[in-house]
């Protein structure tokens, strides 16, 4: 049961993945969480993040603006610094109140826009990039939920390839840096080695059928489809 469950969660995890770009951790810490413990869940996530990361950013490298990528990277780097030095120093259950009514707010209105675009007059808005990855990478660091914020800003600013792409590489440089905090700080991983190959396997497919899948879907569809992954962690914020 604890293996069927497991491949179950990593399919849809890396569908999502390939589908969308980011997501994977929304529902595999929650899950392996309860199917083996919170270490595991955190170190599986970011180790099987990285490697699906590398894979997409292979297939869409000519894609890839790298210097947009490494600017964002850096800020949400320091900020998840910042964001770690702080855990535990301040109380963080009115915080994660807080950002899921945030991101509650933001997914609706994603959800619900007609004609899939995000702000008028974007160009205005570009230089809050790096404030928000910031702000994405402290939240990382202090309650684990570094993806949602940068989300939301690239979902509101650039249309459907450039936002998945970019994140793509955003987040595989994010989940390289996570797992080595986790190497430095000896979290370990309590997961059975044939199961991490079976699991590996699923995360395979799914990031394949995901892959494929997006190309045939348009702007509109694509958005409301981000809109209800963000869900995921703002109810989840709100309930827990």
């Amino acid at each position: 049961m604890e293996i069927t469950l497991g491949i179950l969660v990593i399919l849809i995890a890396y569908f999502v993945k390939g589908f969308s770009g980011f997501g994977p951790a929304l529902i595999i810490v929650p899950f392996f969480s309860l199917l083996y413990d919170p270490p595991s869940a955190l170190v599986i996530a970011a180790l099987f993040d990285f490697f699906a990361g590398g894979i997409l950013v292979y297939t869409v490298r000519k894609e890839i603006r790298w210097s947009f990528v490494l600017l964002v990277f850096v800020a949400l780097g320091v900020g998840v610094v910042f964001g770690s030095f702080l855990l535990g120093r301040i109380p963080v259950d009115g915080l994660k109140k807080l950002i899921g009514t945030i991101l509650l707010i933001f997914a609706l209105i994603i959800l619900f826009q007609r004609n899939g675009t995000g702000w008028k007059n974007k160009q205005k808005y570009s230089f809050l990039k790096y404030p928000t990855a910031f702000v994405s990478g402290f939240l990382g660091g202090l309650v684990s939920m570094s993806g949602p914020p940068l989300i939301i800003y690239m979902k509101m600013m650039y249309e459907k390839s450039f936002f998945r792409t970019q994140l793509i590489a955003i987040f595989m440089l994010g989940t390289a840096w996570r797992y080595l905090m986790f190497l430095y700080h000896d979290i370990p991983m309590n997961i059975p080695f044939q199961s991490l190959i079976i699991y590996f396997i699923c995360l395979l497919a799914g990031l394949w059928l995901g892959s494929h899948l997006h190309v045939k879907v348009n702007e509109v569809v694509f958005n409301k489809i981000v809109a209800v992954i963000l869900l995921i962690p703002a109810f989840g914020l709100l309930i827990g």
